[in-house]
């Protein structure tokens, strides 16, 4: 076996970065001399280069930049013999895509929004490496711990994340050039999880708490102490719980009380509610449905759930954010009356089968449509009035766990920092549900940007990113102190294009879901980002706006019973339009406002023409600003630009959140 260690970037299937030299680096036995040769597919030699590694083993060397499209096989040799093969290497634009949960979710979560996308996804062309995610807190790592590259077809597609596939898609659809991703997200992290302790130096006390991680005897503390709160919990919930003990998942609640799903549990009953609670329902199948496979859907429960269907369990889901679907086995459904029961472990307070998700079972024969939030015809309706009844109720919600793998600096040093020797075309980033009430967001991600492209050694290394996408379920009472705003980090996420040279951001306000955090629509975001790339990275290639319009300027006039103001823009496109992309929004614009001495009007805005939106204000003092999308969601129509599409103008893309003086 070759003592030569590369790398795990450097590997079978690699895409090299197209026009930039291609860094090689590994370990070998101390003081040998090294040799690397690319070679063609005739077996010639397209560049060579050659180092000794230093005392500790590493080498590094440099081969020179090629072209897009090349295929090569590395050689790499040492003096004593050993020899290590990379095959399959082809030249290409390769893009870092990092962040949080939504740059994370798989086609494993989109598998039936996108069953068509998945089915013809065998493309050479597109490759990812992905990372699992993993932490360390002792400095930044050699080497990722995992990750392979893996060309894009049916059987791979589950595992890619479906943000970086479509942006990548587009990009090799509308230039032509391979791709390849490098993958590195985790849900629910911070930004500071993905910087460095140096980028960290004005937070001492982020980089103070990491340093504690970096003792192995802390954070195995630390791990037994998450171990120990989650086991005593669930064990508590098991052995107290009367639903078990009386098997109520067979279908024999006895109690009267009963409510209405899905529904959030505030202003019933169970507001407030900790502990197990069981809901049942009986509903009626036909011979379309008996003994044979059938599908259950319930939507998002708050928080863990086990499901059963005439007592035989079908499925479980131990956290609140995975869509419930599962499998109903053959032969359990019969024709006549069945019983479905929910088995629901509340740790907080806030309890809630989400409303606006349907509740449903249906088979081959009524297949919904994913993107629907209507019943499919023929599907059995689950929504309505539930049976419940309390099997364990406590005093106080589950004590917090140690998130340890949200700190500073574990996910960079881990997962970013090894691939920052590997040469890129850009970044992609989506990330700030997790940091949505962090005051220092625009300043940590400037330092962000300024430290990966010192790291990568390219400070014009594009920095894309999303704008958080509309949404309100978990963001609570929007009259409450403690209520989620989205729209101060909105404004914050829009300065950093204005404030970081070479940063592009895609608005997403019309691409999320208001009652889920994690959107399925991915292709927009995919798209979206591609484009901005395709403008900023990739000129002649984009044929329509790569941006929503921006506002040009405000013109006020006094009315008899308060103001006019008329907006015009650029990038327009073909002429602004207004939709609404929730029929249920659509047909009036909702969402600016003024400011005027002080307070809030809202505004009754009408699109006049291709270029100008008029705002009518009630109020008696001159308007001093204009505000648009200043809410966690829109609730009408929304401005967009357009394009055209077989000679019909469609909307292209969105106006974002702005606040403008006037």
């Amino acid at each position: 076996m070759s003592k030569i260690s590369l790398p795990r970037l450097l590997s079978d299937g690699a895409v090299f970065q197209k026009d930039k030299p291609i860094h090689v680096w590994g370990r070998d036995d101390a003081g040998l001399k090294i040799e690397c040769s690319l070679l063609n597919s005739d077996d010639s030699v397209a560049a060579e280069a050659e180092c000794c590694a230093d005392e500790n083993g590493y080498f590094d060397m440099t081969l020179p930049a090629f072209e897009a499209g090349r295929v090569f096989v590395m050689k790499i040799r040492d003096e004593a013999g050993d020899e290590v093969l990379v095959k399959d290497i082809i030249t290409g634009a390769v893009w870092f895509s990092s962040g949080q949960s939504n740059m994370d979710l798989t086609f494993d979560r989109l598998r039936d929004n996108y069953p068509e996308v998945i089915a013809s996804s065998e493309n050479d062309m597109i490759r990812c490496f992905d990372i699992v995610s993993e932490t360390e807190y002792s400095g930044p790592q050699e080497d990722t711990r995992t990750g392979s590259w893996k060309k894009a077809c049916p059987e791979n597609m589950y595992g890619f994340s479906g943000t970086s596939y479509f942006f990548a898609k587009r990009i090799h659809e509308m230039t032509g050039l391979p791709v390849g991703m490098v993958h590195a997200s985790l849900g629910g992290s911070h930004i500071y999880s993905w910087m460095s302790a140096e980028m960290l130096k004005d937070y001492p006390e982020l980089v103070e708490e990491a340093a504690k991680y970096g003792d192995p005897a802390y954070r195995a503390e630390r791990i037994k102490h998450n171990e120990e709160i989650t086991s005593a919990w669930i064990s508590d919930n098991e052995e107290n719980d009367k639903g078990r003990k009386e098997n109520w998942k067979d279908g024999n609640i006895t109690t009267a009380d009963s409510l209405d799903l899905p529904r959030y549990f505030l202003g019933t009953a169970l507001e407030g509610f900790i502990g197990v609670v069981w809901f049942e329902k009986k509903f009626t199948a036909g011979k379309e449905f008996a003994g044979k496979e059938n599908k259950i859907w319930l939507g998002t429960i708050y928080d863990s759930d086990e499901v059963y269907v005439n007592g035989t369990f079908v499925g479980t889901t131990g956290y609140c954010y995975p869509p419930r679907k599962y499998t109903i086995p053959e032969g359990v459904v019969r024709e006549g009356t069945n019983t479905v029961v929910i088995r629901m472990c509340v740790n907080n307070d806030w309890g809630r089968v989400t409303p606006g998700k349907r509740m449903m079972i249906f088979n081959d024969s009524c297949k919904p449509d994913a993107w629907s939030t209507d019943l499919p015809k023929g599907a059995i309706d689950l929504s309505g009035e539930w049976k419940y009844s309390i099997g364990y109720k406590k005093d106080t919600p589950m004590p917090a766990t140690d998130p340890i793998d949200w700190k500073a600096t574990g996910l960079f040093n881990c997962m970013t920092a090894p691939c920052t020797k590997y040469p890129i075309e850009g970044i992609i980033w989506y990330q700030g549900e997790s940091d949505s009430q962090f005051a220092d967001y625009l300043k940590m991600t400037k330092i962000q940007v300024e430290g990966y492209r010192k790291l990568w050694g390219d400070e014009n290394i594009p920095f894309i990113f999303a704008q958080l996408p509309n949404f309100t379920a978990d963001c609570g009472d929007q009259d409450s102190d403690s209520y989620d705003s989205w729209c101060e980090f909105r404004e914050m996420q829009r300065k950093i294009t204005e404030e970081v040279s070479g940063s592009y951001m895609a608005v997403l306000m019309d691409a999320g879901e208001d009652n889920d955090l994690h959107p399925m629509n991915k292709l927009t975001v995919g798209n979206r980002l591609a484009d901005l790339a395709l403008d900023a990275v990739y000129p002649g290639k984009l044929f329509i706006p790569s941006t929503g319009p921006k506002l040009k300027e405000a013109i006020v006039n006094k009315t008899f019973v308060g103001y006019e103001v008329i907006l015009k823009f650029t990038g327009i496109g073909n002429g602004l339009i207004a939709k609404s992309p929730d029929k249920m929004k659509a047909g009036k614009i909702k969402d600016f406002a003024a400011e005027a001495g002080g307070k809030i009007y809202p505004a009754i805005a009408e699109l006049i023409d291709d270029n100008r939106v008029l705002l009518r204000i009630n109020c008696a003092e001159f308007p001093e600003k204009v505000l648009y999308l200043q809410s966690n969601t829109y609730t009408g129509d929304i401005i967009y630009n357009t394009c055209i599409e077989g000679k019909k103008k469609v909307p292209c893309k969105l106006l974002g959140p702005f606040i403008a003086e006037v």
